[in-house]
């Protein structure tokens, strides 16, 4: 399987890649990661650890003989920390996450290939391009051999080469739900309401319309970009208005409850990011202890 879950996300720590480094190596404990993907690299995971001062041995084995939750996870990153991380360097390596670039010939060689990019394509933004990398080979190794319904784990905030938030999640999940592979606690284009139809109504687009194209067309995710950019408008002020939109939602303490609930945990936060992160993670970790 695909590690879906972005190194730009985070958890009620605020720490990127940690969520990603975690999922990884749920998944290779239990024979479902990618075999091209290392459950702990040498760049970002490497890194991720050395910034929160985790020793990788240690970690590692913590996780594949625990398992646990990525809030018991995170839980125990605090407790080997002292109860508490340093928030400087953290705020700091978040933005070099957010900000990093492929620079080495190969390794955008590599990507591009995967994405079915051409060789001018002149994007080197690495949160754009690992993006783009995951979901492609999602869409072609992954999708038609799903047996069973799944979580769409790409998040509100990740977002591909037109730079719009929640665009990508709204494109899993009517791909998904096309093939009767959309996990039943996911609504689907809710009318009037919710962000995949908001997403789509901002770029000019009709909801209806562009969950049809991807029903009948099935396409990847570039395809999609592409059809959005001749159907709807990109508007630079538009895409920036909403995605600080997206970013900074909060939700009321009504929604807090239900998704602690649904966690078995007391959630502090309300940030609709985090919220909908650990939500997302919950579910998809019960499907795969489901699986085991």
């Amino acid at each position: 399987m695909i590690p879906l879950i972005s190194s730009i996300c985070h958890g009620p720590l605020e720490v990127c890649q940690l969520p990603r480094f975690w999922w990884k190596v749920l998944l290779r404990a239990h024979g479902m990661l990618d075999g091209t993907y290392p459950d702990c690299g040498g760049g970002l995971d490497a890194d991720v650890l050395n910034v929160l001062g985790l020793d990788r041995d240690e970690t590692l084995k913590w996780i594949r003989q625990s398992l646990p939750t990525y809030v018991d996870f995170e839980d125990w990153v605090l407790a080997r920390s002292g109860g508490s991380i340093d928030r400087e360097a953290a705020d700091a390596w978040n933005e070099s996450v957010r900000a990093r670039v492929h620079t080495r010939p190969e390794k955008i060689a590599e990507t591009y290939g995967d994405i079915g990019f051409p060789a001018d394509a002149g994007i080197d933004s690495a949160v754009i391009l690992n993006a783009l990398q995951d979901w492609q080979l999602f869409y072609a190794r992954d999708v038609t051999g799903l047996d069973e319904p799944v979580v769409p784990l790409i998040s509100t905030i990740d977002y591909g080469p037109l730079g719009v938030c929640q665009l990508p999640r709204t494109w899993l999940k009517c791909l998904l739900r096309a093939g009767g592979m959309l996990h039943e606690d996911y609504p689907h284009l809710r009318h009037g309401g919710g962000l995949d139809w908001e997403v789509l109504t901002r770029l000019g687009l009709d909801p209806t319309e562009a969950a049809g194209y991807i029903r009948t067309e099935q396409p990847d995710y570039c395809e999609f970009e592409s059809w959005v950019e001749a159907n709807g408008r990109v508007d630079a002020d538009v895409v920036a208005e909403w995605n600080q939109h997206v970013r900074t939602r909060v939700r009321d303490q009504t929604k807090i409850d239900d998704i602690s609930a649904t966690v078995g945990r007391a959630l502090t936060t309300a940030s609709g990011v985090v919220l909908n992160h650990v939500e997302d993670w919950h579910y998809a970790y019960a499907s795969v202890m489901g699986a085991a």
